[in-house]
């Protein structure tokens, strides 16, 4: 439980990220518009995990309550996510904000830059994994890192802080994920689900975020006659049972950095001659943890970013 609740950024006085944004305008705005970070206290998902480990009493307790949620997710008294000064630190006392960013802001720009600093809150062993996924991959063995593609220079020359998701950008994932090598031959379908990112898995996370593919059997009316979901994401208990902990994995069928995976769909007998044509749906849903990736739940539910129609 030390280990869940351990404070993930400095401690101290935080102003806020809006008092940084004063001047760094450019980079407060990507922060609060595009960054999953900047809603990480406020995002209906962690709340609704708050709100189920209060009905827990003695498990809340265990667990050391919202402090265990506010140890990654930046500090509750300026409720602001992970902001700035989460990454960054915060401001030496008594010490002008000019010389602040010379003697600690500027020098700590390497730290920030290592592989491994990311890694602080995105990787709890057995939980979330993105940072011992990205070891273990062709972008580790290629030194591209996490800031590589999610903090890229951008025209002004500043590093990008927009962190985005599928919650915020709809096309965040496009030409990440794909659907190809189709073959239906019934009752069978056979394709095949690609991701061609080459430093995590996707999802990255746990059962908060689903990727699921959606396939729909259409008859001649254009009328929905069957359906199959395949769903891809690391699911466990978040609430342990009797208030043991770790959480148990009940499943991980995240696809893997780099994996191509084959899908075999079968259909009833009694639709044979009746499949028309088939409609294929990529997306993403938000699900909250407790309810353990079921995305008839779900808070959020993307745009398709891959969809195509098979005519039989």
């Amino acid at each position: 439980m030390a280990f869940m609740n351990e404070v993930r950024y400095e401690l101290g006085e935080h102003k806020g990220a809006e008092f940084c944004g004063t001047c760094h305008q450019e980079i407060y705005s990507q922060w609060r518009n595009h960054s999953r970070h900047a809603i990480s206290t406020t995002a209906d998902s962690v709340l609704d995990v708050q709100r189920e480990l209060k009905q827990h009493t003695i498990l809340n307790y265990i667990l050391g309550g919202e402090d265990m949620c506010h140890a990654c997710h930046g500090p509750k008294v300026v409720n602001d996510g992970v902001d700035c000064e989460t990454c960054h630190g915060v401001s030496l006392p008594d010490t002008p904000i000019m010389e602040v960013h010379e003697k600690k802001f500027k020098p700590g720009r390497a730290e920030m830059q290592r592989e491994d600093f990311c890694a602080k809150c995105h990787e709890i062993p057995g939980f979330v994994t993105p940072y011992s996924d990205w070891q273990v991959s062709e972008a580790a063995a290629n030194n591209v890192t996490c800031q590589t593609c999610h903090m890229a220079k951008t025209e002004s020359g500043n590093a990008y802080h927009g962190f985005e998701t599928f919650v915020i950008n709809k096309h965040a994932y496009n030409g990440d994920l794909s659907v190809d090598v189709i073959r239906f031959d019934f009752p069978t379908l056979e394709l095949t689900v690609n991701n061609h990112i080459s430093g995590h898995s996707v999802p990255a996370g746990g059962p908060t975020r689903i990727l699921a593919l959606e396939v729909l059997f259409m008859d001649a009316e254009d009328h929905e006659i069957h359906r199959d979901t395949e769903t891809f994401a690391k699911y466990h208990n978040l609430i342990p049972v009797l208030g043991f902990w770790p959480n148990k994995i009940i499943a991980d069928t995240q696809l893997k950095s780099g994996e191509r995976r084959a899908i075999s769909l079968k259909l009833p007998s009694e639709l044979e001659g009746q499949v028309k044509s088939v409609q294929l749906i990529l997306r993403f849903y938000e699900v909250a943890d407790e309810h353990e990736g079921d995305i008839e739940k779900a808070y959020f539910i993307s745009e398709p970013f891959f969809q195509e129609v098979i005519v039989i």
